[in-house]
């Protein structure tokens, strides 16, 4: 991006459940206190924690992942892909005119967890972006042995070099005695790599977060009620917030200065900003998105690049509405959790009624993971069976063990999206995550039915076939990550606008009953 980057940090723990979501609250509402305009990201491919960071920040927060950016025939080259620089400047843009003064990245798992040596781990992105690690070490049931973990996590090397570090803070430490043993024990290693540490989270009294099965409690229900300033004032309370942002070389302001009120005390941001044109333009579809407590999980940046290449993007709740927006060309499902919703969803008969109008209409609706659920017949959850929009032939079950998790890359099959240009002589490949406890109740698709997408894993395993086509209804369990399904959604949008001609619709298929 034009000019200086502001300062940063990437916070990353041991593991899981090692503190860094309520340490990172912590730290970006301390830092707001103080009166800096703070951006916040999450490394890999986590809604749920994402949602936690926007509500602290009060803007927009990102997903950054440098595997899931590459894909195609540049997935290799060295540096900042393309699509990962896009994402930070977005990140990093002035919100209502005021640039961010910080920025911090949460890790997700340990620090050099990941996809094949550490694909797309926090390791790998504080390589890419050059940003130091502020370390976290779960220290509970731990004394002396304090010493090797952090010294293992100092100096472990990767294969593209090793990350720099900001410092350590210790997370779930019992008390006065423990931390002074563990001070003591952690002195030497500090002292040799030069580190500092910031201070101890004790397990008395910090914060709780909820979990479910697909991680925590979602922030709109997990921070209802809560005094964010509240996890602020308890992470000063016990780490040197000033010493963090002398190690990052930012000026504290001085108490006076701090403002009252900032651009981002408004309320969290979803979205990241995108340009919205009044009325319709020709080759501009409306695209409609899903967006209510059943469909939350939806990349940030995703509206405003469908905006860049061209689509108006417009939400509606399939909860609350009657019908999508007037003029969608188009409409996407998001991830999220329908199977809670599961009786509101099916008692909005009005909205079933709309899509299957729309969808019998040849347009494009497309679902991911939870709006993959949405489309089909039924779902079951528990011993109760509940009626969904019945787009797509299929029904599933809700289990207690995962189906899946990992990094995917995808190429969609034939028949599906617009021939590509001869000018792209690399194959049109996609990059995402799989990540659900849902079930297909059937193991071949129904007839009529296509699968969407040639499927394999990080490493390059196949995994086979995956999704479901019903003419222009299509479903599947992957989440596409935007910057790195550009070129899909480029394909997907001029569906759409072929969809709205009428010399191109195909005659839809008969859709299943509900």
């Amino acid at each position: 991006m034009k000019g200086a980057l502001p300062p940063g940090l990437l916070m990353a723990g041991t593991a899981s459940g090692a503190g860094k979501t309520v340490a990172a609250l912590g730290l970006i509402r301390a830092l707001r206190r103080l009166g800096l305009e703070v951006a916040a990201a999450k490394t890999g491919p986590d809604f749920i924690d994402t949602a936690f960071l926007a509500q602290a920040s009060g803007g927009a927060a990102a997903n950054l992942d440098v595997w899931m950016c590459r894909a195609g025939a540049k997935a290799r080259r060295r540096g900042v892909p393309a699509g990962l620089a896009r994402l930070r400047r977005r990140l990093l843009s002035p919100v209502a005119g005021s640039k961010p003064d910080v920025w911090v990245v949460e890790g997700a798992m340990g620090l050099y967890d990941g996809g094949p040596d550490g694909a797309g781990g926090a390791a790998q992105l504080a390589k890419a972006l050059d940003l130091p690690v502020l370390l976290v070490l779960n220290v509970r049931g731990m004394g002396q042995s304090v010493a090797a973990l952090a010294e293992g996590f100092l100096r472990h090397k990767l294969r593209g070099g090793r990350p720099r570090f900001l410092g350590l803070i210790c997370t779930q430490s019992g008390g006065a005695a423990h931390e002074k043993l563990l001070h003591e024990a952690l002195a030497p290693v500090l002292a040799r790599e030069k580190l500092p540490l910031f201070g101890f989270l004790p397990r008395a009294g910090a914060p709780k977060l909820a979990s479910r099965h697909l991680g925590l409690v979602e922030a709109r229900e997990a921070l209802e009620g809560r005094d964010l300033d509240g996890i602020g004032r308890w992470f000063a309370g016990h780490c040197d917030v000033a010493a963090i942002l002398r190690a990052l070389d930012v000026p504290q302001p001085q108490p006076a200065a701090a403002p009252t009120s900032s651009p981002r005390d408004s309320g969290s941001t979803a979205f990241f900003p995108f340009r919205r044109r009044a009325g319709r333009t020709i080759g501009r579809p409306r695209i409609g998105i899903a967006r209510d407590a059943a469909f939350s999980f939806c990349y940030a940046d995703l509206p405003a690049l469908l905006a860049g290449l061209g689509a108006e993007p417009v939400f509606f709740s399939p909860l609350a509405d009657a019908a999508p927006p007037e003029g969608c060309a188009g409409l996407y499902f998001p991830g999220g959790y329908p199977e809670l919703h599961a009786e509101a969803l099916a008692a909005n008969t009005a909205m079933v009624a709309a899509l299957r109008e729309f969808a019998g209409r040849g347009l494009p609706v497309y679902g991911e993971c939870g709006g993959y659920i949405y489309l089909m017949r039924e779902v079951q959850v528990g011993g109760a069976r509940h009626a969904l929009a019945g787009l797509l032939p299929l029904t599933c079950h809700l289990g207690d063990r995962l189906a899946a998790l990992g990094y995917r890359e995808a190429e969609p099959l034939p028949g599906w999206l617009p021939a590509r240009p001869e000018s792209e002589k690399s194959p049109l490949v996609v990059r995402g995550h799989e990540f659900h406890y849902a079930r297909l109740n059937h193991a071949e698709l129904p007839p009529d039915c296509v699968p969407l997408w040639r499927v394999s894993d990080a490493a390059g395993e196949p995994r086979g076939l995956e999704g479901c086509r019903l003419g222009r209804v299509a479903g599947s369990w992957l989440h596409l990550y935007p910057e790195g399904s550009r070129r899909f959604w480029k394909a997907w949008l001029e569906l759409t606008r072929a969809a709205e001609r009428p010399d191109t619709k195909p005659q839809p298929p008969e859709l299943p009953c509900p």
